[in-house]
């Protein structure tokens, strides 16, 4: 069998982590079915996002770059007639852009067959998602309606269509499916594997977690917020391996809060994301799916507007999350995950 590689792109908040995380439990039979899901430059849980930097020359250290290239190359070699898998949504960001045609030539070396998957969401759901994720892991944010505003570079983020020609432009062969309602009932495993580059995989158990990422509540994600700003300050970042551990200490006490999802978008809001994107997913929808991208996406009426700032709430909900975040930092301070910095001497 000739080498090819699929190269699974997301996006975020697609299911990405528990396709990514079924490939990990079932590398060995996915190697039996002829496809290698390598373990150079992945994560515990399988994102190869370190890799395809290495790949795409977005690593600067050089020697990092050359040992994990190294790597990837001697784990190919074991398995010379194996596909490839890799997968990160890293490569769906703007960021990634310039290093997309140095991704495609570096995977040229083992083989010109590079197709590249993509699932995709409409943008009012997935951008509530992202945000709320982002917030939830205690990721310093703008206000809502800053975080959803057209950058410099116009509506690219989440432009499915721009991303595709991107890839194409790049010498990549391409593949999507939408994240709609069929998929997420029979799950994202049995959708991807039910395309052309890994059809042979259809056959392997495809037992998946439920949703790969669940979100916290519209309370909790103020919680966690108010974490964050208590470790490091108003506008200050927290190192990934303490964020997750932080975060996870704010779902423990956040479990009793009001279950109510989050979400940004007023009508007006949600409309205008719907218009600034109209035209390339009706294109795109046309071209892959043969409908249009309302059926594939129904809009859905917004029935509730969560507030983005502690200050919004009624002084109930304030008092509410405040005891959550407090509960939190004080564990995080018992257990030694932050620890109260000492005053500095006034003499």
């Amino acid at each position: 069998m000739a080498r090819r590689f699929i190269v699974h792109v997301g996006a975020p908040k697609t299911g990405t982590s528990a396709f990514q995380e079924w490939a990990v439990r079932n590398r060995s039979a996915l190697l039996d079915a002829g496809f290698l899901y390598p373990e150079a430059g992945a994560t515990r849980l399988g994102n190869h996002a370190v890799m395809v930097s290495a790949l795409g020359g977005a690593i600067e250290e050089e020697r990092r770059s050359a040992h994990l290239l190294r790597l990837f190359n001697r784990e190919l070699r074991a398995h010379p007639d194996a596909a490839v898998i890799l997968s990160a949504e890293l490569m769906t960001t703007l960021k990634f852009m310039p290093n997309m045609t140095r991704l495609n030539r570096a995977l040229g070396h083992y083989s010109p067959d590079a197709t590249v998957v993509l699932v995709v969401r409409d943008q009012v759901e997935w951008r509530n998602s992202c945000f709320a994720q982002a917030r939830e892991m205690l990721t310093p944010l703008p206000r809502f309606h800053n975080y959803v505003n057209v950058g410099k570079h116009g509506p690219r983020g989440g432009n499915w269509d721009f991303l595709e020609q991107r890839y194409r432009r790049a010498g990549f062969q391409f593949e999507t499916i939408a994240f709609d309602k069929r998929v997420r009932e029979i799950g994202i495993v049995a959708a991807l594997t039910a395309l052309p580059s890994l059809s042979g995989l259809a056959a392997i158990a495809q037992e998946e977690r439920v949703e790969a990422n669940p979100t916290a509540s519209a309370l909790a994600l103020l919680a966690a917020e108010q974490m964050r700003a208590a470790v490091a300050g108003p506008t200050g970042a927290i190192e990934p391996l303490l964020r997750q551990r932080l975060a996870a200490l704010v779902r423990k006490h956040a479990a009793d809060l009001p279950p109510t999802r989050f979400n940004g978008f007023t009508e007006a809001m949600a409309e205008e994301m719907r218009g600034i994107f109209r035209e390339s997913n009706e294109l795109f929808a046309q071209r892959h799916f043969g409908t249009s991208w309302q059926t594939l996406f129904p809009p859905k009426a917004i029935d509730h507007v969560s507030p983005d700032i502690i200050d919004d709430l009624t002084p109930a909900e304030q008092d509410q999350v405040r005891a959550v975040a407090g509960r939190a930092v004080i564990e995080a301070l018992e257990t030694g995950l932050i620890h109260i910095a000492p005053e500095a001497s006034s003499s």
